[in-house]
């Protein structure tokens, strides 16, 4: 329990208060919208059937990134948004957001205009968030600071992005909700959606894990953020709803500096 009253106090609120929202998921984008939820006034309830960030939102990449790769395919409007937020989280949590430096090697024979203009571009997007532009290294200054690079790299363009601690960024999030005014409780699954007499989402029974109690949750309004799970909760109200996201998976491969 991440707000400022007790665990239990929660439980007792989600069962007695009547919310403007109920966000099901204490994913990134379930604390996300909570707590834009409770920074307009609205009175908002947060309920994660594990613990905040144990799905996806503690899986990733780990960075912070604009996407330099989505250049390739003209993404700019997405690479500027991602670009802004970055910034923007930068400003708000430099605790849990550092800037990082990537390395772009270069080889014989690989062309490189294209691998110049991206950069440039990505200059150019961030431009006015106060991160350093991009340079060319020469061979040495490459292996300087990546040593394990082989004779075949050239040199590298360095190019600046930023990484964080992913859950404690979702934990983070989660608690300003609370401190905002949610209330905010892990360990709660939703066992069943409440309908009113216009068929319309009203709330939601949801299961205390620790007393095994079912907890009525009323709202005037759900929003499902519960993430690749978001056709289990849909089908609480169907059972027949047809599968509406198709998972994917990214793979990222780390090796050790003595590699």
């Amino acid at each position: 329990m991440l707000s400022c009253v007790r665990r239990e106090e929660a439980i007792e609120r989600l069962r007695d208060d009547r919310f403007d929202l109920l966000v099901v998921g204490g994913g990134i984008t379930g604390c996300g919208v909570a707590l834009d939820a409770a920074s307009r006034g609205l009175s908002v309830a947060l309920v994660e059937r594990d613990d905040f960030a144990a799905g996806t939102s503690s899986r990733s990449s780990k960075l912070i990134h604009g996407g330099l790769r989505y250049l390739q395919r003209l993404e700019v409007r997405l690479v500027r948004e991602a670009l802004r937020e970055r910034q923007l989280l930068q400003r708000l949590a430099p605790f849990l957001v550092w800037p990082t430096q990537f390395l772009v090697p270069l080889q014989r024979g690989r062309p490189l205009v294209a691998v110049r203009a991206g950069l440039v571009a990505y200059d150019l997007l961030a431009a006015g968030s106060g991160a350093s532009r991009h340079r060319r290294l020469d061979q040495p200054g490459a292996r300087q600071l990546a040593w394990a690079l082989g004779p075949h790299v050239t040199g590298a363009y360095c190019y600046p992005d930023a990484r964080t601690d992913d859950a404690r960024l979702v934990w983070t999030i989660a608690r300003t909700a609370g401190e905002m005014g949610a209330v905010v409780a892990n360990h709660a699954p939703v066992l069943e959606l409440l309908r009113d007499t216009r068929g319309r989402a009203s709330g939601a029974v949801v299961s205390d894990v620790e007393t095994g109690e079912p907890v009525h949750v009323r709202a005037r309004a759900v929003v499902n953020a519960s993430g690749v799970w978001v056709d289990e909760v849909r089908r609480l109200e169907d059972p027949a709803e047809l599968a509406g996201v198709r998972p994917a998976k990214g793979i990222h491969l780390t090796f050790p500096a003595s590699a």
